[in-house]
């Protein structure tokens, strides 16, 4: 069977894409099993892949060559759409389903019944700019052998300082997790309490994937030992982390604030009962 890398690294991207914004979701406390086939959401898959392919047009080929180009100037376009057009489109159609429903709900009949825009979902641009990250880290890990002294750099195996360095990392990330978890705890504060469970598992997951890594370099377990797969893990951490930096910023502070007046509410509402 002919290897063809143009059509096995998009494809291996598309499933790597998929099963981590699937993840992502999933520890995010959304289990959807629709991540794993549907647009939309990070990191964006659209982008990864154009971005696989560009990158392996670029290390096979080289950079001028006419299939980089080409896969180049797709991958512009793809993910200008993501995040402008197709985005915008998707924007458009929520918005006319709800003034369907509106109209629905106030008996007002309509020439087509059931009328629905198909919203098309789009991505903000933090997610098609992961999605690229993912598709050239990818992109150069499937295509190694065409990385020169870098594939070399990639294959050997850490030295011990460095696997100290890893297992120092991983320490770090298991037990800081887990304070962190405790000390939110004490807050009593649901927003946060989610924010520390989600913290929980980035920590764990990661903390005990690189510890498993650096016992495997350690024993030298023939192409586990390979640097590659320690970078893999911290790569993946990194996307992790932008995105629950990303999930959060935008939306603690006002959770805090909904949280803290619904509390004052509650307690004026039991102060006024317990006075009559």
């Amino acid at each position: 069977m002919v290897y063809n890398a143009y059509i096995v690294v998009p494809a291996a991207t598309f499933a790597v894409a998929q099963i981590s914004k699937f993840a992502l979701a999933a520890f995010r406390g959304k289990l959807d099993f629709r991540y794993l086939y549907a647009p939309g959401g990070m990191p964006s898959v659209h982008s990864a892949i154009v971005t696989s392919l560009a990158t392996t047009a670029f290390l096979v080929g080289g950079a001028s060559s006419p299939l980089f180009g080409f896969s180049l100037v797709l991958a512009l376009i793809v993910m200008y759409d993501s995040f402008g057009v197709r985005r915008a489109a998707g924007e458009q159609a929520a918005a006319i389903n709800m003034i369907f429903e509106s109209l629905e709900r106030s008996r007002i009949r309509l020439e087509t019944p059931n009328a629905h825009v198909r919203e098309i979902l789009g991505h903000q641009p933090e997610e098609v700019t992961m999605g690229a990250v993912l598709g050239i880290v990818l992109g150069c890990l499937f295509n190694y052998d065409h990385l020169g002294s870098v594939g070399a750099f990639l294959q050997a195996t850490p030295a011990q300082p460095e696997i100290m360095a890893y297992v120092i990392i991983s320490l770090v990330l298991i037990v800081g997790s887990i304070i962190a978890k405790l000390v939110i705890k004490r807050k009593k504060s649901q927003t946060l309490l989610k924010l520390g469970s989600q913290i929980l598992v980035f920590g764990q997951t990661i903390g005990w994937l690189l510890l498993l890594a650096s016992v495997l370099i350690y024993e030298r377990a023939s192409y586990f030992s390979w640097r590659l797969w320690s970078l893999i893990i911290f790569v993946g951490g990194i996307v992790w982390l932008v995105s629950l930096v990303a999930h959060w910023r935008p939306r603690l502070k006002v959770e805090l604030e909904q949280e803290k007046e619904l509390h004052r509410k509650r307690k004026w509402l039991t102060w006024g009962r317990r006075k009559k």
